[in-house]
């Protein structure tokens, strides 16, 4: 039976600054992480992956939890209405509750992970110049500015818990149910299949007045598994462009990781764009046994016919 599913995916980004960290003086910082090579590569974090997925939620008319703020302790807190039942991403993403009444306070463990994206290249210090011009200041005292952008190609990921999906303790609910609380199955396969459908056409980031660019993937690898283990993670790079521009991804690395947790495989399905990828009649070549290669547009179709919940 299947007890997870792991979702690692690619998308190119042109020119943009997706998820900022700040500002330093008059520039906007790319929020980034530094490797162990001593390089510094670009992040989108999972909040700002979340939000985007709430909005994307939003647009295509599912309710989403409502935010609220209150006092406490002199501070603001932010918080979610705590009710996985009545709103999908209090169930997918979790959250905390804490109130003065300790039997009151109730927290939910995100059923689903992420660690938002990452850059598989290195950022190479690109900026730009802009001015904002101000038409009545006669002594030409603009405002200038910079902010960092990217070409680059970001690695998304997410994990689900398929057994926690819809499936609630007593602690995580406001009416404290003896035997906690249970959706129905139908419910619970309509959330997966609408966290798939915001991943496929994920739109979104800040600057996007100035810097637009795609997010949606460009290729997906989605891993049906046996048992809790995220096993692709940072496997799922490549090789650089070959002399097209087209991207060519790295296959030993899939290989190995198939081949050594194949008893906790179930199925995987690997969906992309043929024209992206330089090497895909050698990605198409996977396709055996529990793995299959399809286009993203089969991709699509075939997580929208499958079921996920079994029980």
């Amino acid at each position: 039976m299947a007890k997870a599913i792991e979702i690692v995916y690619l998308t190119r980004v042109e020119g943009a600054n997706l998820n900022a960290a700040g500002t330093e003086g008059v520039i906007s910082i790319l929020k980034k992480t530094t490797d162990i090579d001593g390089k510094e590569y670009i992040r989108i974090s999972g909040q700002s992956v979340k939000f985007q997925i709430r909005k994307i939620w939003e647009d295509e008319g599912v309710t989403i939890s409502p935010v609220q703020s209150r006092s406490e302790t002199g501070g603001k807190v932010i918080i979610s209405e705590g009710d996985p039942v009545s709103y999908i991403d209090d169930d997918l993403f979790g959250y905390m509750i804490e109130t003065r009444q300790r039997e009151e306070s109730r927290k939910r463990t995100a059923a689903v992970r992420t660690n938002g994206m990452i850059s598989l290249f290195p950022y190479q210090g690109d900026r730009d110049f802009a001015v904002r011009y101000d038409p009545q200041d006669p002594t030409g005292q603009h405002n200038i500015y910079e902010v960092e952008v990217t070409t680059n190609v970001m690695r998304g990921n997410f994990f689900i818990e398929l057994d926690r999906v819809g499936k609630f303790e007593s602690y995580e609910l406001k009416e404290k149910p003896k035997d906690g609380k249970v959706l129905p199955k139908d419910e619970r396969e309509r959330r997966i299949k609408l966290l798939f459908d915001a991943i496929f056409h994920y739109f979104g980031g800040a600057h996007l007045s100035n810097y637009f660019t795609k997010t949606y993937p460009e290729l997906m690898v989605v891993v049906v598994l046996k048992r809790k283990l995220p096993i692709i993670g940072d496997k799922l790079t490549l090789n650089g462009k070959d002399g097209s521009g087209r991207l060519i991804l790295s296959l030993p690395d899939l290989k190995e990781v198939f081949d050594t947790f194949d008893d906790s495989i179930e199925e995987v399905l690997i969906g992309g764009f043929e024209t992206s990828f330089g090497n895909w009649k050698e990605i198409e070549g996977l396709s055996e046994g529990k793995i299959k290669v399809l286009s993203m547009k089969d991709l699509r179709k075939r997580v929208e016919e499958k079921k996920f919940i079994e029980s």
